[in-house]
């Protein structure tokens, strides 16, 4: 007669089978048209941890359906069929020894294998009503990563090559005589954007222009808004080293360095950078009185 262990087996490995679980959390999308090149380079390796994770998932997920189907194919084979239990039920009498009573004990034995292997198909049956309809999403799922993820690539490749082309036409040397708040600018290149952040180590937008003026003696409003208002409107013409550019209306701030050429910190992922004046839709020229 069948041993117990293996019936046991099934069911302890029912109850260790993958869990269902969601594909972990992510950042938040961006906007590829606008985004540089270091914010778009961290969104594509975040797809592609999430699609890596996902394919993991699949994998999980199909091996645990085929050994569930193992477990009800191989019940239904046993006991599905009257024939089958009658055959089980006979081969376990003709191997009882110990007339009547070997007999019965023959007969609880199987029963109680029988409901054991009961037990185990029932317990894969409603396993695998879970696991099923999580394959084709799981398979969804990483069709449009794959699709972001090749959307993001050419993205990618834009933003660097426009990158490139700014670099080419801006200059990174102060002007000769520059003023404290142009060469205050320019010191700080290169260092991170940094939300609600005025230095030393990382700036936004604001907090840049504000640290500039800081270090000159001059007390300005900590946001752009406040900036413009703390600012007299000037005409392009009149545009001078230290003098603010705004864009996207009083949403962003950068400081005219000269040359047709501003320095500011652009975005999250960014850094302060020096980039030609009309790199964003000017909103107004602004000078600090």
């Amino acid at each position: 007669m069948r041993s117990f262990g293996i019936i046991a087996i099934a069911l302890v490995d029912l109850t260790a089978a993958v869990s269902l679980t969601a594909t972990p959390a992510h950042a938040g999308e961006i906007d590829l048209d606008t985004a540089g090149s270091g914010e778009i380079r961290s969104h594509l390796e975040d797809l592609r941890q999430r699609q890596a994770s996902e394919e993991e998932q699949l994998d999980r997920l199909e091996s645990e359906r085929t050994a569930l189907l193992a477990v009800i194919e191989a019940s239904e084979r046993d006991y599905g069929a009257i024939e089958s239990q009658l055959e089980q039920a006979t081969q376990a009498l003709d191997a009882a020894e110990g007339g009547f009573s070997g007999t019965i004990e023959a007969l609880g034995d199987f029963r109680a294998e029988q409901a054991l292997r009961y037990e185990a198909a029932q317990q894969a049956a409603a396993r695998l009503e879970a696991v099923e309809p999580e394959i084709p999403r799981s398979t969804e799922t990483i069709a449009k990563l794959a699709g972001d993820i090749s959307r993001a690539g050419r993205a990618l490749e834009a933003a660097e090559e426009a990158e490139a082309r700014t670099r080419v036409t801006v200059t990174a040397d102060p002007p000769a005589g520059a003023n404290d708040i142009v060469q205050f600018a320019y010191d700080q290149l290169g260092k991170p954007y940094g939300y609600g952040k005025t230095g030393p180590d990382a700036f936004d937008c604001s907090g840049l222009v504000a640290a500039a003026y800081a270090q000159s003696g001059v007390s300005l409003n900590r946001t752009s808004q406040g900036q413009w208002s703390d600012s007299t409107a000037i005409s392009r013409g009149d545009l001078s080293p230290g003098d603010l550019v705004f864009s996207y209306g009083t949403g962003h701030i950068a400081i005219y360095v000269g040359g047709g050429q501003v320095i500011h910190a652009s975005k999250p992922g960014d850094t302060v950078k020096i980039a030609p004046m009309d790199v964003m839709p000017v909103s107004g020229y602004r000078r600090v009185q």
